[in-house]
């Protein structure tokens, strides 16, 4: 996969962070959906207020002040950058089918 800056982009930005955490399963940070807003264990502080922005697809932890994106997730997980942005994409292209198929199916 050759990394482009629309690839980074939409990785960063149309693959939701919701479901980077859930495809991490056991090895991802605690998560829960509330008030409206998806939340997740920071990997910095480990507090539960890392909170997803739903307009841009990125998180603030509201007890230490860091910001996430999912490449930041997976490079918090032990991924270098290049196998995170790799397993990302790839995700993302399967979220994209997804999308795809469920707009044709309705």
């Amino acid at each position: 996969m050759k990394i482009t800056k629309d690839l980074l982009r939409a990785i960063r930005n149309d693959l939701p962070m919701k479901l980077t955490i859930v495809r991490l399963g056991q090895h991802g940070p605690i998560a829960k959906q509330s008030d409206g807003y998806f939340r997740f264990a920071c990997p910095s502080c480990k507090e539960l207020r890392a909170t997803v922005n739903p307009k841009n697809n990125l998180a603030h932890c509201f007890s230490c002040g860091e910001n996430y994106n999912n490449i930041d997730l997976m490079m918090m997980q032990g991924h270098d950058f290049l196998p995170a942005v790799d397993i990302l994409g790839n995700w993302l292209e399967q979220y994209q089918r997804d999308l795809g198929a469920r707009k044709s199916s309705a």
